[in-house]
């Protein structure tokens, strides 16, 4: 498998994953999420969205948010805007970046922003013509790009003409979206060949939900693509208002530890990381999709069963086996196993 060696991960837990809380969570608790996360080392967060209020109410504290957050050098802070006006909300809330979003289906599009795609397009015409007087760079996420959850497939020359679209009104990073997880490894392989190959230059992003549990291996298949951006949710916060049952992107601290297994880089603290899922979880009050929070790392170890260290050379102790399991693990004691009966 060919990967990169280093990879960079935009964290839109803040964004993505708080704004579909049925319950709104006090801004305090927010700007400490984001703080933890920066601390973990993440080096871009989405932290919120400048839409109405009446729009996203979860989001309505966006300004106050973007105040009380302590900045960490080498951290880059985002926000969504649907619009100029919400880019100008945003500039001077003094964001480092902003970021769209258009759909590459009609009825989505619709659905999510009552608007048809080239209303959209006009739309963010204006929101590059803010940012570029601020000199503040943009991001354009194009979600449904591997899938409609209305009209099902969408046809390649479509998603091209919209990246063409967005590239044309000077759009230099674009994020293809698996809104609602119908993406396969197979297809963002030959999407991205294609696209790559017709718009050199363009930095790409793959965003990705883990709706039926294909968000890592597409993402593997984008990085044998040579994609290096790549967006993610703490303890896989988020989901989509118009999939029933949907979960929401790929867990960070997951997608993480896959990427440290494998050797690519990403500069961030997973043990911080997972810490900071477990706060969100508290912040939530349930459990989250993430796995590495449940299981621990994959470098944890357990103790032997009864009668099985004595017949091993070197007579491992259970003192011994408990010290590499709190060396390697993720500050888990190692777990006794049930009494069973012998495997068939």
């Amino acid at each position: 498998m060919k990967l990169p060696d280093r990879v960079t991960i935009c964290e839109v837990g803040t964004r993505d994953g708080f704004q579909i809380e049925p319950d709104f969570i006090p801004t305090e608790l927010k700007v400490e999420v984001v703080t933890l996360l920066a601390e973990a080392g993440m080096p871009r967060i989405e932290v919120t969205s400048f839409v109405h209020p009446k729009v996203v109410p979860q989001l309505r504290d966006a300004e106050e948010v973007m105040a009380k957050i302590r900045r960490r050098p080498g951290t880059r802070y985002a926000a969504l805007v649907p619009n100029d006006k919400g880019a100008v909300r945003a500039v001077d809330a003094g964001v480092d970046a902003i970021h769209t979003v258009v759909s590459a289906s009609e009825s989505h599009n619709l659905a999510n922003v009552n608007m048809t795609i080239a209303e959209s397009i006009q739309k963010l015409t204006a929101v590059m013509r803010v940012a570029e007087r601020a000199r503040v760079p943009v991001g354009c996420g194009i979600s449904t790009s591997f899938g409609c959850p209305f009209e099902g497939d969408v046809p390649l020359p479509h998603l091209e003409s919209v990246v063409r679209r967005l590239v044309d009104i000077g759009a230099r990073a674009v994020g293809l979206a698996d809104t609602t997880g119908m993406a396969n490894p197979r297809q963002v392989g030959r999407v991205f060949d294609v696209l790559i190959g017709r718009f050199p230059g363009v930095e790409w992003t793959l965003h990705t939900h883990d709706t039926r549990a294909m968000a890592i291996p597409n993402i593997l298949a984008a990085m044998e693509c040579g994609v290096t951006h790549f967006d993610s949710s703490v303890g896989g916060l988020g989901g989509c208002p118009f999939a029933p049952g949907a979960s929401g992107n790929v867990c960070s601290e997951d997608l993480v530890h896959c990427l440290d297994a494998m050797g690519v880089e990403t500069g961030i603290d997973l043990d911080k990381l997972i810490a900071a899922s477990r706060r969100v979880q508290a912040i939530v009050e349930r459990t989250l999709p993430g796995q590495i929070v449940k299981a621990g790392k994959a470098t944890r170890r357990y103790p032997l069963p009864d009668g099985v260290a004595a017949r091993l050379p070197g007579r491992m102790t259970s003192d011994s086996q408990n010290a590499a399991g709190s060396r390697l693990g993720t500050g888990h004691p190692a777990i006794a196993p049930a009494s069973r009966p012998p495997l068939q």
